[in-house]
């Protein structure tokens, strides 16, 4: 090591960069892989979900599920154990009465109602209360972190949550935080005993499907195979006459639980989901980033055979036998590799803060825990031994007459091997160089994507709950609009009941005037707007017109979007403009405009059809329009003493719409920054390992290099002579990397999204010329150096 300290350096460089770029990624892998892992059951719950068919064609995916069916399937096949029902219920205003004043009210973005078997089903802690906590209607479960922020120190059990100033809940118990490696993070559970309450005909109702439903199995139940079996007949016994004359037919799948997080995106995700193609794509690249690594260290080692020849030489004259040999120079490899591990641990306490806030993983490694640390020190364990075992085969073979001669030159099948090896490393760094590229490429596709509507400067403040006669609480809600629009930095002023960027959680039944429902009816999602809502987000009409504030009055009116439209079965936006539509409610419509479908939930998902009425009483979000010279601090400072002068015992809530709808595509976003600097990082190790081999090939040709230039060679011919040893690797890498490139990144990776770019060459050859201009630089810097050595020093003992 002291040796050749350069040599040394660029040695422990690559293996600490490659150990520690490897043991990052498997944080993140397997911190994404560990979503519901952790519940006692997770291999044996499933949610059930169903795809709707009309005519052959896919109407929609959805999560939604029928509550008779948990019931029919216990009922029907003993490998259901149990179930439990979820429905939303999203953004809530929350109170609580104290004996001596209102403490503060807060929203919370996401509730549910939940069956009390959740208790006996998934792993949820409770610290007070039993698992029959939310056996009765009207009670509700609270996390830990909320009866912490409502009560301190005090006992919750007992007292009463008040929601939307309306509706009264006991809290019957508390449970532990839900872990951030969950799909189902909440902190307010509420009683769907309270849901069957209001609405008993659910529990036989085979129309309404707006919740979900999680299924125990019996442990070793075939579930693809209760699949084929229980849900053909479930759909024959109960529902099929409800299908048949609409052309309508469903088919129902049950999602592994833990499988949900990275490997399903449907109508009614509980958040936006991650990226599993890219998850497993980045477990390969931190096998590949330690591969290099070891790739490095194997060819720098056994290039440096020769150096070590005479060492190996002169213990064979004394008596060492291989075995010997072996066992040092395995011992010698293996300390040099723990002693990279002490480094890289060192460096990834370093990296620690950066990483967290990278991936959003709060806790490194505290969630993964033994399996996590078994793993990957496995892996990295075997990659020491075998990447030991090699070089010491190669240093114990050498023959002692051969070395002592002076004799001794690197075999062919050593060269070959390096050559090999280098090609590899060349061609996997320029795959990933590809990968990052077309990834970036993607990711900057969707957050640049045109949605349909303007979503920048918009503040979206959250529709205070006032339990108010409509017609007051509407007033206090327009008296608020001409406030702030009286403020020259306010531009415009909406309110809405589904706000872009969100699911919209309503749906429009019916059919068109003139057929029949049973054999035409149909559903769309339902948006309740205000007049001002198509010009404030500036969403294009392709016929008709919006709505006026004479339509408010009859509220008879509807605007329908291009898919909307051919559903309801009209030919074009002019046809259905003037068209009637019969509501499921027998309430008559017309449509007075069609505008063009917008991707009002997420640029990852594909438009859905959309109707916008223009009621009022599910409205519970205010756009506010600001100027985008003005400071948001400033704009919130001027608007909240406007909401609160009227709505002064409601809590005033806000986020950017901007930064909204940028949150559907965080994972992605996070994936291509992971991709594109480890991408860089394993370009880094590739570059290090060849300048150590650069370095190793001079030295041992000093020589031969200074006869050249005693012989009149020039520096060109120089780098010509070095640049020789790689170029042939580098073409033979870069003919593999392309076609094995586009396959991966173009139909594996870009194919599970529904929007997305095409590879272009160019995206296939610049990776190629950085990688290639790189390497080149690094040969002529050497060459340069090699160059200037004095001739009297190389040729003295020639």
């Amino acid at each position: 090591m002291k040796h050749r300290k350069a040599v040394t350096l660029i040695n422990i460089a690559g293996l600490v960069l490659g150990i520690t770029g490897a043991v990052l990624i498997f944080e993140y892998v397997f911190y994404e892989r560990s979503y519901d892992a952790y519940h006692k059951n997770a291999d044996n719950v499933y949610r059930l979900v169903y795809d709707r068919y009309q005519s052959g064609s896919l109407m929609y995916k959805t999560t939604g599920a029928f509550y008779a069916s948990g019931n029919w399937l216990m009922s029907n096949y003993s490998e259901v154990e149990d179930f439990f029902m979820l429905e939303r219920y999203y953004n809530i205003e929350v109170s609580v009465k104290g004996e001596e004043k209102a403490l503060e009210n807060f929203f919370e973005e996401k509730a549910y109602y939940v069956s009390n078997s959740v208790f006996r089903i998934l792993d949820l802690p409770l610290i007070l209360g039993t698992d029959s906590c939310l056996a009765a209607p009207g009670t509700v479960a609270i996390s830990e972190r909320v009866a912490k922020k409502l009560f301190k120190d005090q006992n919750p059990v007992g007292k009463i949550l008040t929601v939307d100033n309306r509706d009264n809940y006991a809290i019957t118990g508390v449970y532990r935080d839900i872990p951030s490696n969950s799909h189902l993070k909440t902190d307010l559970l509420f009683s769907f005993a309270t849901v069957l309450a209001r609405r008993p005909h659910l529990q036989t109702s085979w129309t309404s499907d707006f919740r979900c439903m999680y299924l125990l199995l019996r442990p070793g139940t075939d579930y693809k195979k209760l699949e084929k079996e229980a849900f053909p007949r479930m759909i024959r016994e109960n529902y099929a006459e409800l299908l048949a004359p609409k052309s309508r037919r469903d088919e129902y799948h049950l999602q592994p639980i833990k499988s949900i997080h990275l490997h399903s995106s449907i109508e009614y995700e509980h958040e936006p989901p991650g990226n599993g193609k890219g998850v497993d794509i980045l477990f390969g690249f931190a096998l590949f980033l330690l591969i290099i690594a070891w790739i490095n260290y194997v060819n720098l080692i056994t290039a440096r055979s020769v150096e070590r020849a005479k060492e190996v030489g002169v213990k064979k004259v004394c008596g060492a036998d291989r075995p010997t040999l072996i066992r040092q120079f395995v011992f010698e490899s293996i300390i040099f590799n723990l002693f990279c591990i002490v480094l890289s641990g060192a460096l990834i306490f370093l990296c620690m803060p950066f990483f967290k806030q990278l991936t959003g993983i709060e806790h490194f490694g505290s969630i993964i825990g033994t399996k996590f640390l078994l793993y990957s020190g496995l892996f990295i364990f075997s990659g020491i031994v075998l990447s030991s075992i090699y070089p010491a085969f190669v240093l114990s073979s050498f023959a002692p007459i051969e070395v002592l001669k002076g004799k001794f030159r690197n075999s062919a099948q050593g060269i070959g091997l390096r050559k090999a090896l280098i090609t590899f490393q060349l061609f996997i760094s320029v795959s990933l160089f590809i990968g990052a590229g077309i990834i970036y490429k993607q990711v900057d596709y969707l957050t640049q994507k045109d949605l349909g509507y303007t979503y920048q400067s918009v503040l979206v403040v959250k529709a205070p709950r006032t339990n108010e006669q409509q017609s007051e609480y509407q007033g206090k809600i327009e008296l608020l609009r001409e406030n702030l629009q009286r403020n020259p930095n306010v531009l415009g002023f909406t309110f809405v009941s589904d706000i872009p960027g969100e699911e919209i959680g309503r749906f429009f039944e019916g059919y068109k005037k003139g057929l029949d429902i049973k054999s035409s009816g149909t559903g769309c999602f339902r948006t309740d707007v205000d007049a001002d809502f198509t010009d404030f987000f500036r969403i294009k009409l392709l016929a008709g017109r919006s709505f006026n504030e004479d339509d408010k009055v009859s509220q008879t009116k509807v605007i329908f979007s291009n898919k909307a439209v051919a559903r309801f079965g009209f030919d074009s936006p002019e046809d259905a403009v003037g068209g009637k539509v019969i509501a499921i409610d027998k309430r008559e419509y017309e449509i007075i405009g069609v505008f063009d479908d917008v991707n009002y939930y997420s640029v990852k998902a594909e438009t859905a059809p959309i109707v916008f009425t223009n009621r009022d009483y599910a409205k519970q979000y205010m756009a506010v329009k600001y100027s985008g010279t003005s400071e948001l601090k400033s704009i919130i400072d001027q608007i909240k003493p406007e909401y609160k002068n009227i709505f002064p015992n409601n809590a005033f809530e806000y986020e950017v719409l901007e930064d909204k709808i940028a949150g559907n595509t965080k994972t992605d976003r996070t994936f291509s920054l992971v991709f594109g600097i480890f991408s860089a990082l394993a370009g880094v190790i590739s570059i290090i390992g060849i300048m150590g081999l650069v370095i190793i090939i001079i030295n041992q040709n000093m020589k031969t290099l200074g006869i050249r230039r005693v012989l009149g060679a020039g520096l060109p011919d120089v780098n010509s002579y070095l640049w020789k040893h790689f170029y042939p690797q580098l073409i033979v890498a870069v003919c593999l990397a392309i076609p094995v490139s586009y396959y991966v990144f173009q139909k594996q990776v870009l194919e599970n999204y529904v929007y997305r770019i095409s590879v272009s060459p160019t995206y296939l050859i610049l990776p190629v010329i950085l990688i290639a201009a790189v390497l080149a630089l690094v040969v002529v810097a050497f060459a340069r150096k090699a160059f200037s050595e004095n001739l009297t020093r190389i040729l003295k003992s020639e």
